[in-house]
């Protein structure tokens, strides 16, 4: 009986390591520039492969000269989602692209074209103050366009989503001297929607206020 009990534990665990078929390679690769589409060189880029029970570290490299970088990895033959790294360091803020299928590999290969950093000292904290003057309205919907500052950058969506509620504050790390494009949409108490677009003037201080009021 002890001998069974064993055996099904072993299986249980090889089940749960991650394999791979060597005779089958994904090539990820992509460029690494600063906000002003300058190469950065020497920057770590690391490449995880997840499943529910283990997680790889299957490759790693650093940009060169000219902001590229290259990994070529074996194919997993059982798992399906995939994490790029780019490390920060004090000069540079990290960014993770997170949820990369299997399915985004198209002929063997996953490009992540242009990835930008921001410095850590050209970053500020964008506030947006969530003003509700009228009790039958609710924001529903908020959107950025422009350079933000995100440590995570989802590939595809989460496969359960989630609503996200808009209370007294909405906050994002964006890079300063910039304008930012807000989008966001106001539903009221019978269910009509509304749009609205601002803009949002960004400087240099450290935290960038800003007020909505609807």
């Amino acid at each position: 009986m002890k001998k069974l009990l064993l055996l099904f534990i072993m299986g249980f665990l090889c089940s749960c390591e991650i394999q791979y078929d060597i005779s089958t390679r994904y090539v990820f690769e992509g460029h690494i520039t600063d906000r002003n589409n300058q190469p950065i060189k020497n920057q770590t880029i690391e490449l995880w492969i997840y499943n529910s029970h283990d997680t790889d570290l299957i490759s790693y490299t650093t940009s060169s000269e000219d902001g590229s970088f290259e990994m070529v990895i074996p194919k997993p033959t059982n798992e399906r989602e995939f994490e790029v790294r780019v490390l920060g360091n004090s000069q540079y803020r990290q960014k993770a692209y997170v949820n990369i299928w299997e399915s985004d590999i198209k002929n063997y290969y996953f490009p992540l074209d242009n990835v930008t950093l921001i410095e850590n000292d050209d970053i500020t904290q964008l506030q947006i103050a969530l003003n509700q003057i009228n009790p039958e309205n609710t924001i529903t919907k908020m959107e950025l366009d422009g350079l933000l500052a995100d440590l995570t950058v989802w590939v595809n969506p989460l496969e359960t989503e989630y609503s996200e509620y808009y209370y007294d504050m909405y906050s994002k790390t964006v890079a300063k001297n910039q304008i930012l494009d807000l989008h966001y949409e106001v539903t009221n108490s019978s269910g009509q929607t509304t749009g609205f677009d601002e803009q949002i003037i960004v400087g240099n201080e450290e935290e960038t206020p800003y007020t909505i009021t609807y």
